[in-house]
């Protein structure tokens, strides 16, 4: 596949947080965060930082920006107030309680939490079951269990991924960026109050708040309309879907593995789920794209996205760009098996439509279990960002941190999951996915009649 790549020297923001080590104890991905950051340096898509000498400025690369926390009232701008203080509780300095308590252990095989509280050999025994009895409730209440445990310095893994995406977003409402890239975020199912399928902080939900919010310089437009776009990721973006559910500013749409019969992850997403129901200003806002096939992502790219975009006309695009539909993916690579090229075909299309128009591109990241995977595609998506599109068989290089294993072929690629695609389950051809992409138009010429 091949297709035009993003205007050469777009201005492109690249978030490393000031918090690897939080970010690397992740249950779900531990130490994928470092494993990311180090390949994409390794393929000289970074600037150097200031003061040192480096390649050519001919060459188009992304300007790293070292994010800081966000505040408690950054976290508040989406999440409930209780559920935010339940998870920056041990960040609190000053609480004793807090201060006597060890870390929280971690069945990294079967996702099973089991917490060990240090108390001071002082207190009585009934004094520490209460406060047991008391954890494991709030726990429950939070969604931080199961595939939400605790884990060391969550508070501050929380705060560097909402850091990273508001700073980011800033750079790109203020117009010092054209494109943001923040692979730490794309954290789609938290909810407002409570933690769910490995995600702790909604980063999507609260980027598009700030890029929606006015500009300090007043001669700069508001990005008024921006649409969510969860299309790489095989599960369903359920938690930004719900969280812009009644408005129209926010168009959300989301690609995914849909199977609630046999009881994929989170069950929602079906096609003829649309958003509130007519005569709600935010019918149709809400969009939902099932799909099982190799091929028929680059189908529904071609087919249905680029309309919906060239019909919606959003200031910004926020992409999550999950990529737990690779093949060899623990999670979802049987089902999909995507190859990395028609995954960075469809995006580099949806990102060179953008650039082309002056939109402006928040890339975020989300699922990937095979750590090494994670980190090519990851990539190969910045370099497409850039205009640079790497080839595929170019080798991983040599100055690349060793501890993660990029064999047996040791390159870029990530082939196709390897399955017969029988002639009627071509997407031209499949007659389900064909059903799907009717609906998906019927909304198009529902926005078409409102937006022109």
């Amino acid at each position: 596949m091949s297709g035009p790549s993003a205007p050469l020297h777009s201005r492109c923001v690249y978030a490393l947080p000031d918090a690897r080590h939080a970010l690397d104890q992740l249950p779900s991905n531990l130490g994928r965060s470092s494993v990311v950051h180090s390949l994409v340096r390794s393929f000289d898509l970074l600037h150097s930082p200031r003061g040192r000498r480096g390649p050519s400025s001919s060459v188009n690369r992304a300007q790293p920006l070292i994010t800081k926390l966000a505040s408690r009232s950054d976290l508040e701008k989406f999440h409930d107030a209780d559920y935010v203080d339940f998870l920056l509780k041990d960040y609190k300095e000053d609480d004793p309680d807090i201060q006597d308590q060890g870390d929280w252990n971690f069945d990294h095989e079967n996702f099973s939490l089991n917490q060990v509280i240090h108390l001071d050999s002082t207190m009585q025994t009934n004094k520490r079951r209460k406060i047991e009895k008391n954890r494991e409730s709030t726990v429950e209440h939070f969604g931080l269990e199961h595939d939400c445990p605790p884990f060391p310095r969550m508070a501050e893994y929380v705060l560097a991924v909402a850091g990273a995406v508001l700073e980011v977003s800033q750079k790109l409402r203020e117009n010092q960026a054209d494109i943001g890239i923040v692979w730490d975020g794309g954290r789609h199912h938290a909810q407002r109050s409570c933690a769910a399928g490995f995600c702790y902080v909604n980063d999507a939900a609260l980027a598009i708040l700030e890029l929606r919010k006015q500009p300090t310089n007043s001669n700069l437009p508001r990005l008024q309309r921006v649409m969510y776009l969860d299309y790489l990721d095989i599960h369903h973006g359920d938690g930004v879907e719900l969280a812009f559910w009644s408005t129209s500013f926010i168009l959300t749409v989301s690609v995914h593995f849909h199977d609630p019969q046999g009881g994929f992850y989170p069950l929602s997403g079906s096609v003829d789920s649309s958003g509130p129901p007519p005569p709600s200003p935010a019918a149709s806002h809400a969009l939902n794209i099932p799909i099982e096939h190799p091929g028929s992502l680059s189908y529904i790219c071609h087919r249905s996205l680029l309309p919906l975009i060239n019909v919606y006309k959003p200031s910004a695009i926020v992409i999550q760009c999950g990529v737990d539909g690779l093949a060899e993916d623990p999670l979802g690579g049987r089902l999909w098996g995507f190859g990395l090229e028609e995954m960075g075909h469809c995006l580099e299309i949806v990102v060179q439509d953008s650039l082309a128009v002056g939109r402006k591109v928040l890339l975020l990241g989300g699922g990937g279990y095979h750590t090494a995977n994670a980190a090519r595609a990851w990539a190969y998506f910045t370099s497409i960002a850039l205009g640079r599109k790497l080839d595929l068989t170019t080798e991983i290089p040599l100055n690349v941190e060793r501890e993660t294993d990029y064999g047996p072929g040791y390159t870029l690629d990530v082939p196709q999951f390897e399955k017969v695609i029988q002639e009627e389950m071509k997407p031209e051809n499949d007659e389900k996915l064909q059903r799907v992409v009717q609906k998906i138009d019927h909304h198009i010429l529902i926005l078409k009649k409102r937006y022109g």
